[in-house]
């Protein structure tokens, strides 16, 4: 029973930290997308692959970083501060990476896989670096 009661006593706290961390997430996800000139997500519901790796590497390095603030942070403020800060360095490494890869719009509209895997590996790189570094 103590088991029980120490659970409904914990998810306050579970909940607010998912919270914080979906919304980070999903700000951050629209303001990135935004980013691109091309329509992302008219794309991918066309069949377009390269947009499909693209976005769903930013969505993926994204997550990474913020889980992480949730796994080694202590309490909301820092939850909250370390998600943004992950988010800000993953929105940094989508602009250098897409400039790395060029003329975006042209490229995603034409299905380069080529450069889709490169925006998307260096996000999620740049991720798991972000993620490792939370842990201290």
């Amino acid at each position: 029973m103590d088991s029980f009661a120490h659970l409904l006593s914990s998810l306050p706290t579970v909940a607010a930290h998912f919270l914080i961390a979906v919304a980070t997430w999903a700000v951050a996800a629209l303001i990135l997308i935004r980013l691109t000139p091309a329509d992302e997500i008219k794309l991918i519901r066309a069949g377009n692959l390269a947009a499909a790796i693209w976005t769903g590497g930013t969505l993926l390095a994204l997550a990474l970083p913020i889980a992480a603030a949730m796994r080694y942070s202590h309490g909301l403020a820092e939850v909250a501060t370390w998600s943004l800060l992950a988010a800000v360095v993953q929105a940094v490494t989508y602009v250098a990476a897409a400039a790395l890869a060029g003329k975006t719009r042209e490229r995603l509209e034409q299905g380069d896989l080529a450069s889709a895997t490169m925006v998307a590996a260096t996000q999620i790189a740049v991720a798991l670096i972000t993620a490792a570094a939370l842990s201290g």
